[in-house]
């Protein structure tokens, strides 16, 4: 069975985004604020026809496309976005400040896309804007690194905007080996990027894995 995907939209008779919910290229079904409640509409197949869906990658999906439409949803997981912060600026804090005995591909990276950030907190996270972000992955895929943590925020008025369900945490499996796993979670990254909003506004934060299993924020 296929997984599902969402991609989030504007719609000139909703306030609020409205979130697609696609199987491959097949639309599934859509969900949206009505003003008071999240709804969500699923459509046919097609004539006589009807979609079958894995029970546990359709509350996954809800549950990301809830956090998007919702204006009140903001307010209850901005706790747990603080912290997700917290993690990547802890992260941040345990690089050296001394590059020589850095990971090359690492150095190569950084040094590429540093100049790149639209956005870098005070802590040195940078923030890139989404056609860069996809550039990113793909020369992350190009130098043998992986992408293990992606989130996307809003850049308004020199301002970030947390943007809850615009986030991703792809985790090692015990199965594979370190060329497969890079392979894995930047084909991963890539899916979802594509589903992500396309607006001027969007920027994205990374977390990259090395071959020898050190991460470090972008």
């Amino acid at each position: 069975m296929l997984p599902l995907r969402i991609v989030e939209t504007e719609r000139e008779d909703f306030d609020e985004p409205v979130v697609e919910i696609w199987m491959e290229n097949e639309f599934v079904g859509m969900v949206f604020w009505d003003g008071s409640a999240t709804v969500v509409q699923i459509y046919p197949a097609g004539e006589d026809d009807v979609h079958d869906l894995d029970v546990r990658d359709l509350f996954r999906v809800l549950e990301m496309a809830e956090k998007i439409v919702d204006p009140l949803a903001f307010e209850e997981v901005e706790g747990l976005i603080q912290l997700g912060a917290g993690r990547a600026q802890a992260k941040r804090e345990e690089q050296e400040d001394d590059w020589s005995d850095e990971d090359p591909a690492t150095v190569e990276l950084l040094s590429e896309f540093d100049p790149l950030a639209a956005f870098r907190s005070e802590d040195g996270e940078g923030f890139f804007p989404r056609d860069v972000a996809d550039r990113f992955v793909r020369r992350c895929d190009e130098l043998r690194l992986a992408v293990v943590e992606m989130e996307g925020f809003d850049l308004i008025d020199g301002e970030l905007k947390a943007r809850p369900g615009l986030e991703l945490v792809v985790r090692p499996q015990p199965v594979m080996s370190a060329a497969e796993f890079y392979l894995h979670a930047n084909a991963t990254a890539l899916d979802h990027l594509d589903g992500w909003p396309r607006r001027e506004t969007l920027v994205v934060a990374f977390v990259v894995q090395q071959q020898d299993g050190e991460t470090i924020v972008a």
